[in-house]
């Protein structure tokens, strides 16, 4: 009489492990990953001086240096301004653009800043009449923004067109407390700064 085994299913958990054992190679249920590069990083022995030199002191290096007093005070600081700088208004007397000009005369005026509205007349600066001369004209205007009415710093109702690439013709209201006066300006390129070369009030009101 023959004797038959009938095999038995084999669990699925069973079967789950025998593919992980197979799969790493051992007997361990943890496969191990290949080293990363900073894995196989290793400490480097400190740096030597060469034979006859001595090893340098580390200690104090960085050390900052006291500061050393000043004679003059420090000027005081402020984190704001009472109004922004001027866009168009360079620092110095060279105006690069017909704007600058406008808005550099206009505020050096209204500052009482003589020397500065002067520096904006062209040497070759007409005269509007024929009374006075040119040099003597322009003493008269730094008197006049020295010590006579201050005008607002901001020109009303400006307009300014060209005559060609280096000439423009601007006009503009300047208000003087309750009284106006429009004027007009010729400036022309003198290099790389623009200048003005004539002017004239042309309505007071």
């Amino acid at each position: 009489m023959s004797v038959f085994s009938i095999a038995r299913p084999v669990p699925a958990v069973t079967l789950l492990v025998s593919l992980l054992l197979s799969a790493c190679g051992g007997s361990s249920l943890t496969c191990e990953e290949p080293e990363e590069p900073y894995q196989a990083a290793r400490n480097l022995p400190p740096l030597r001086s060469p034979e006859g030199l001595s090893q340098p002191e580390r200690t104090g290096t960085f050390q900052i240096p006291p500061e050393k007093p000043s004679a003059q005070p420090k000027a005081e600081r402020t984190t704001c301004l009472d109004e922004p700088p001027d866009y168009f208004r360079s620092s110095g007397t060279v105006a690069r653009t017909p704007e600058e000009v406008i808005v550099s005369w206009a505020r050096a005026w209204a500052n009482r800043e003589a020397d500065a509205v002067a520096a904006l007349y062209s040497t070759s600066f007409v005269a509007p009449t024929d009374s006075a001369g040119s040099a003597a004209w322009l003493e008269q205007r730094r008197e006049q923004v020295a010590t006579g009415p201050v005008p607002d710093a901001k020109l009303e109702g400006l307009k300014m067109e060209s005559d060609g690439a280096d000439r423009r013709e601007v006009s503009f209201v300047q208000k003087f407390g309750t009284n106006s006066l429009r004027r007009e300006l010729v400036l022309v390129r003198e290099g790389g700064s623009w200048r003005i070369v004539s002017e004239k009030v042309v309505e007071v009101r």
